[in-house]
């Protein structure tokens, strides 16, 4: 029965995906689950450090201070000897196998072999990810004594969506208040005014996705790019006549509404990949799009007015009259 039982826990990790490229950096911008690690007391402390990356709860080990350490399988076989000379996997190990250390499962006695010079090693461990009630352990031996690593597992529920509608409506208000004004003066002023916030926001969101120790190259290219359209409608904002400020504004919308579907995730997940608080970044994320959809609104009414009159730029005097 236990031939059987061992079989079948065989079977799975050998059909589960390979994660030999486990790594901190990650396109995502939230995740649902955060693992923490026990205190380490006798014989881990001064042994090990771990670490659980809270991308995608890939788990690494170090050893320090020249300790050998032997991390055990799922099945409770050796799977990765860490010492002085680097990590070496055993080609024998169901467990390297499935989690993608090993190129294929050897069958017979353990063989071991180099994976790199250093004492460190990650992984994607199911006995992290899979963590039953809340709690996860991976057994090992510190120095030929057996240990156990531990933590927890916590499922981080997202926050209330009451404050993000209720800025939602605001936006929408004054966008509203806006239209039904039909001042060509106030269309401009509020597409130019709600395209920056929109901006604003947009680049403070960009900047702190970028800067989270997370960030993958392709979050650092589409921030990058992001930023400089931004700044760039922004400087038109600032500088431009008051057509220009108020097209530029519906660019930044479309730009801002762009950024803010693309990360709406942000709202429906616990926890947020960004250098900025949670809540910080999940505001610049409703801001972007609230404010973004109100300028290109405003801003499209200010297009179709220009395309009616035929008038490019609208002078100044006309908006001191019509206020």
């Amino acid at each position: 029965m236990r031939r059987v039982a061992a079989g079948l826990i065989a079977a799975a990790v050998l059909a589960a995906p390979g994660t030999a490229s486990a790594h901190p950096r990650t396109g995502r911008v939230a995740v649902d689950y955060r693992a923490t690690v026990a205190p380490l007391h006798a014989p881990l402390a001064g042994a090990v450090e771990v670490r659980v990356y809270r991308t995608d709860l890939a788990l690494r080990l170090t050893a320090v201070g020249g300790h050998r350490l032997v991390v055990l399988g799922y099945l409770g076989e050796p799977f990765l000897r860490f010492g002085p000379g680097g990590v070496y996997v055993n080609e024998a190990s169901t467990t390297a196998a499935g989690t993608g250390l090993a190129p294929a499962l050897r069958h017979g006695a353990a063989h071991w072999v180099l994976r790199s010079p250093k004492p460190s090693a990650i992984w994607h461990d199911t006995r992290v990810r899979g963590a039953v009630r809340g709690r996860w352990s991976v057994p090992l031996l510190v120095d030929g004594r057996p240990a156990r690593l531990s933590g927890r597992l916590f499922h981080v529920n997202p926050p209330a969506a009451w404050p993000w509608l209720a800025i939602g409506a605001c936006v929408a208000a004054v966008a509203l208040l806006l239209l039904t004004s039909r001042r060509q003066r106030l269309l401009r002023v509020g597409a130019a005014s709600l395209g920056a916030v929109a901006g604003v926001a947009t680049l403070v969101w960009a900047t702190g996705l970028a800067a989270s120790s997370t960030a993958s190259e392709a979050i650092w290219y589409e921030a990058g790019n992001e930023a400089l359209v931004a700044l760039v409608c922004l400087a038109v904002v600032a500088l431009g006549s008051w057509n220009a400020r108020a097209l530029a504004g519906g660019v930044l919308g479309v730009l801002a509404i762009t950024v803010g579907l693309t990360n709406v995730g942000v709202l429906t997940h616990g926890i947020v990949l960004s250098a900025l608080p949670g809540q910080a970044a999940r505001a610049a994320v409703v801001v972007a799009l609230a404010a973004g959809t109100a300028a290109v609104v405003l801003g499209t009414a200010v297009f179709v007015d220009l395309l009616r009159h035929d008038e490019e730029p609208i002078p100044l005097d006309r908006f001191s009259t019509e206020a």
